[in-house]
């Protein structure tokens, strides 16, 4: 059945099984840039996707529009949106496009109502990127609270309004750097510091859990120089440093748990350095997984996903490796299920399930080829109360590609 809504055409597909529910059309008013960004909200009623132009709404049991908001200004471009939505609020950064497609300015925060659409605030910051490369600044977001990063300043403030909750020079303490904040579930800071002389002075790294009401550290853990440097995941709470690679803390307390051992020899980590965890990251009970590339692969950059245990830091077991596959686990099912969404080249889109002693693989819904074929850059699934949303920033090939399509999670 195809529909109007406001002036954007919107689909339910007929039929039952592992066909999609609805499927949004990539056409619209808005450019469809590059950019991935994280920004894929659910309220009550809606899923709310980020999008280059702007954010918009559509209702989750049958994807008609429910509104559309641009981000302030002409010619900008969305370039940071944490995932975290707490009080119904997103947040998006933004700048002005970049020229032919390229990556532009990030250098704007504007945050937004998910009920309504209405935009709530935004606000400009001070970026040096001062020849352009698109260096863009990092949103931390936890609870009602986001800390924007920039080379130039740092500050917090509230979601909601955009005013300052807490000032981020006071809560470091004497010696150390104002330090990178990766929000998500919980708020965590990593920070380096030096006691005595530059060149002959002490050096190391802290890791705290903040408050983000406050910004009071709830727990604070030192480390060796070079250890602690950002954190891959804030809930299981993972971090790296150059000097000893990978290790899992209690989220709780900080005390030390597993170091993962050899991960950032074997498998390239990218973190993003823009405020969130990474995406390619899920923890059920003891159980890390993780979708990273192998390095030394003989078909090049080959595609995997390991589960780690986090206690011993031991390498549990890893799916089969290609360079066509894409392995993205799924956080926040609410439950302990081990699934991934897998695309493999021309093959079909599945849903998948592991088991946790060895990670035999099992699917548990195949979605039909077009599912993936007609997804645009960076195609993303989300999981809510059962519900498969993948969404993407950028048309596909196809003439009818998806901006979002909603999936059913079980066979029939």
């Amino acid at each position: 059945m195809l529909a109007g809504a406001g002036g954007a055409a919107w689909y339910v597909v007929a039929g039952s099984g592992t066909k999609p529910l609805w499927s949004v059309p990539s056409k619209s008013e808005w450019g469809l840039g590059e950019q991935e960004v994280d920004g894929t909200w659910f309220t009550d009623r809606a899923v709310v996707q980020t999008l280059s132009g702007g954010v918009k709404a559509y209702a989750r049991d049958t994807g008609q529009k429910l509104w559309a908001t641009p981000l302030p200004g002409a010619g900008n471009q969305a370039c940071v949106a944490p995932s975290v939505s707490d009080g119904d609020v997103g947040i998006v950064a933004y700048g002005a496009s970049g020229m032919a497609g390229a990556h532009g300015q990030c250098d704007h925060v504007a945050a937004y109502d998910l009920n309504s659409g209405k935009e709530l605030w935004h606000r400009g910051f001070k970026v040096k990127d001062e020849f352009k490369t698109g260096g863009k600044l990092a949103v931390a977001r936890a609870g009602e609270t986001v800390v924007i990063t920039t080379d130039r300043e740092q500050v917090a403030l509230k979601a909601a309004d955009g005013t300052e909750t807490w000032d981020v020079k006071k809560v470091v303490p004497s010696g150390c750097a104002s330090g990178t904040y990766t929000g998500g579930k919980n708020l965590i800071r990593t920070t380096s510091c030096l006691e005595g002389d530059e060149f002959e002075g002490k050096r190391w790294t802290e890791a705290s859990l903040v408050d983000p009401d406050t910004g009071k550290a709830g727990w604070t853990k030192r480390f060796g120089e070079g250890e602690a440097e950002i954190a891959l995941s804030t809930s299981p709470l993972v971090l790296s440093g150059e000097a000893k690679g990978v290790f899992a803390l209690d989220e709780k307390s900080g005390e030390r748990r597993g170091e993962l051992s050899e991960m950032a020899e074997r498998f390239y980590l990218l973190p993003e350095e823009d405020g969130s965890p990474m995406r390619q990251v899920a923890g059920f009970g003891n159980i890390l997984l993780m979708g990273m590339g192998e390095k030394e692969s003989a078909e090049g950059e080959a595609k995997t996903l390991v589960a780690y245990d986090l206690d011993s830091g031991k390498e549990l077991w890893k799916a089969p490796a290609s360079s066509t596959v894409e392995y993205i686990p799924l956080r926040d099912t609410g439950g302990e299920r081990l699934l991934a969404y897998v695309t493999d080249g021309a093959e079909k889109p599945k849903l998948v399930e592991f088991d946790p002693k060895d990670g035999a693989m099992t699917t548990v819904a195949e979605y039909p080829e077009e599912v993936d074929q007609n997804m645009g850059a960076g195609a993303w699934p989300f999981w809510h109360q059962g519900v498969l949303y993948v969404t993407s920033v950028g048309a596909g090939l196809n003439s009818d590609s998806y901006a979002l399509v909603a999936l059913p999670t079980t066979a029939s």
